[in-house]
């Protein structure tokens, strides 16, 4: 038993040693993790807070700014959309009402009362009356009646017409009116804003704005055997609207309104005669009543590769002169029917639209080479051009 309890008298003297220093050092420790845990909760604390402010702030920030991109876009699309106002505003008052009177006929042929046989638009171009609209508007009219926007009805007198490009001068006995002003179309792009302002559909719907863009600045097509450059538009234009303005984005006539498609299908495809050639036309009607044009004095038509073919010709292309008129420009040249005219001052003619639009380009008084094929063999003649007759 001594043995036992000296033995264990022993063991309890080094077992209170480490106990104690068991628990010096445990206290050490433990006041070493609760300081580093007091210094480390804290700078996590901040670390998620400093991160939750670098989150939230830029988002903050990024909202503030998408508000104020939203602002910007809604003041630019409400300038944009006021610019358009403000141009349909500049323009409607010079943008008139059209009304063709003609007599209609009774079942045995007897004329009757004087009717509207036709509505359109016009356009003010001057002060003291001049309008401008197209020469289908009134074609064939017994009496033409311009409604101002103001509603006056006041009769009109064509006093220049230009069938080939569809346009028409009318005067009205009326001074102060508010005349259009025209743009520059040399440079006119695709994609520009287009403002249509005319009567569609009659004088009910009198000046109605309708926008789109500029689909197409150089629209060449062929209308009854002739070649026109428009500008093509998808702003509506509608029976009603032809002679009316198309208008940019600063209020200043680039087109004057002419035509749609009018297919099945087929929706916003119109067509204006630009400004520039407008301005050209109007000036020669104004001064001489018409447009003055060189003329060669022949009867064409467009060679055929059937025809080509069949007579074994050296070339597929070009303009058979059926006829010459007498003592006209080509017959004083020494041309002769049967020529098949295929250049005209080194300008390939392929057809007889290519034809009058290389004619179109050159003044009367011009002397061209015109380089056709006879009897199989190429003939260059010297061709002065003249006046073309008003008949």
């Amino acid at each position: 038993m001594s043995n036992f309890f000296d033995g264990f008298s022993k063991d309890s003297s080094r077992g209170k040693t480490h106990f104690w220093k068991g628990a010096i050092f445990g206290l050490l420790l433990g006041v070493l993790l609760v300081a580093a845990a007091a210094i480390y909760i804290p700078g996590v604390i901040n670390s998620q807070n400093t991160e939750e402010k670098e989150t939230s702030t830029p988002l903050a920030g990024e909202e503030r700014n998408l508000a104020g991109e939203n602002l910007d876009i809604a003041e630019e699309v409400r300038q944009y959309y006021m610019a358009v106002v403000h141009a349909a505003e500049a323009v409607t008052p010079s943008v008139v009402g059209i009304s063709n009177y003609g007599y209609t006929y009774d079942f045995w042929g007897r004329s009757s009362e004087l009717r509207e046989v036709g509505t359109g638009s016009g356009v003010i171009i001057s002060e003291d009356g001049l309008i401008v609209t197209n020469y289908h508007v009134i074609e064939n009219a017994e009496e033409i009646i311009v409604t101002l926007g103001s509603g006056e009805e006041v009769q009109a007198e064509a006093i220049g017409v230009d069938p080939p490009t569809d346009l028409a001068v009318l005067r009205i006995d009326k001074a102060g009116l508010p005349a259009a002003a025209f743009a520059d179309t040399e440079n006119l792009r695709a994609g520009e804003p287009a403002i249509a302002i005319g009567n569609p559909l009659g004088l009910d719907f009198q000046q109605t704005v309708t926008l789109g863009v500029v689909s197409a600045v150089e629209r060449t097509i062929t209308i009854q055997g002739q070649r026109f450059t428009f500008i093509q538009t998808d702003a509506a234009i509608n029976d009603g609207n032809s002679g009316g303005a198309l208008v940019n984005i600063y209020g200043k006539v680039i087109g004057i309104n002419t035509a749609k498609i009018k297919i099945p299908g087929v929706e916003g495809m119109g067509f204006a005669i630009p400004s520039n050639t407008v301005n050209e036309i109007i000036s020669d009607l104004i001064e001489e009543g018409r447009v003055i044009r060189p003329w060669l004095g022949v009867f064409i038509s467009t060679l055929s590769p059937m025809d080509a073919q069949r007579f074994e010709l050296p070339v597929d292309y070009g303009v058979v002169v059926n006829d010459l008129v007498s003592q006209g420009p080509a017959q004083r040249a020494g041309m002769e029917p049967g020529d098949i005219i295929i250049e005209i001052n080194d300008q390939t003619i392929t057809n007889t639209a290519v034809l009058q639009e290389v004619l179109y380009q050159l003044q009367v008084g011009d002397e061209v080479a015109v380089k056709v094929i006879r009897d199989y063999e190429e003939v260059v003649l010297e061709v002065m051009l003249d006046k073309m007759p008003e008949e």
